[in-house]
Formats: C-alpha cells, sequence, structure tokens
C-alpha cells in the first residue's frame, strides 16, 4: 500500500454525510486516516454495495483492495449526478477528503463517492487472479519458472504497522 503519512483527520467542527458506492467487481476495505495519521479499518464493501457513513471535514478516507490492499480510485460525484475526477493515477485521488467543495445547494446533504478498481500494470492484474484462483499447493505447481512462482507466493500483507487497533 502506499504510504501517505501527511493524512490524519484534524478536526471534528463539522459533521458530513458521506456515501461509498462500490462500483468495481472486487471487494474494497474502507479505511479512515485517524488523527494520528493511522488507518482504521471501517467497513467491507461488496461489489454493487454502498457504505453510507457521517463523518466530519478533513477527515480523509481510503478504499483498498481486500485481497492486495492496493488503493483503488475514489470519484466524487457532482450535483448533475456525473463524476468529477482527477487523473486515475494520481496519489491525490486515492485519498478522499470531504470539504466544502463538494457540497451544493442542489446537494447539501450526502458526498456520493465512487469506488473503482485501481490501475494496474497487467503483470499485477494477473498475479492478483492467480493468487485469488488458486491456493499456494497448486501455484507452486503451475509450470512457470521460478521467479515467478516466487512472487506468486510471496503473501499478500496488509499494512498492519499503520492500522489502528480500534475505531476509537
Amino acid at each position: 500500500m502506499v504510504e501517505s503519512p501527511a493524512q490524519r483527520s484534524e478536526n471534528d467542527d463539522t459533521p458530513v454525510s458521506v456515501n461509498f458506492f462500490n462500483e468495481s467487481p472486487w471487494q474494497a476495505l474502507l479505511l479512515w486516516f485517524d488523527y494520528e495519521g493511522r488507518l482504521v479499518l471501517y467497513a467491507s464493501v461488496g461489489a454493487g454495495r454502498s457504505c453510507g457513513l457521517f463523518s466530519f471535514m478533513t477527515h480523509p478516507w481510503m478504499a483498498v483492495d481486500s485481497k492486495s490492499f492496493l488503493p483503488m480510485t475514489l470519484t466524487v460525484m457532482n450535483e448533475c449526478g456525473s463524476s468529477s475526477s482527477r487523473s486515475a493515477l494520481s496519489d491525490s485521488m486515492s485519498v478522499f477528503t470531504p470539504s466544502a467543495n463538494y457540497l451544493t445547494p442542489q446537494n447539501p446533504g450526502t458526498i456520493q463517492v465512487l469506488i473503482h478498481l485501481p490501475v494496474l500494470s497487467l503483470t499485477d492484474l494477473c498475479k492478483r487472479q492467480l493468487q485469488t484462483m488458486f491456493p499456494p499447493a497448486l501455484i507452486r505447481q503451475l509450470d512457470l519458472p521460478q521467479f515467478l512462482l516466487n512472487s506468486l507466493l510471496r503473501p499478500l500483507v496488509a499494512p498492519w504497522h499503520r492500522l489502528a487497533s480500534s475505531r476509537s
């Protein structure tokens, strides 16, 4: 996962309602950056599902793939129902921070945020697909060069050193 040490919640002065909708076919984990910059697991959002929550302005959120922990792309919907997305390759789109810019007279209540697939290389997509299709015992039996087998057998590890122990 991409390290973002500068991301953290700052205050809880202004409440806001946010609805995250997972448009990807992958299970997404919704993470909140706490006041110390640690990631807190808030919810798991299935494909085609949504997660509505109450947050605060200045509280950053991130969605990651539940298998590889790769950051997923976030897009904020504007009042016309169309998305206002920055480049999917931009680090800033992997982290969403509610702000007054997303609230309009037409949409004063809830900020709609769409979760999309991350932009990955073909190699990373193939690796993820094999790791989700086959258990390690079967991967070892595949007729592949040793360096590929080693890469496929490398466990997908969550950034536990950055995760807080609880939602507080």
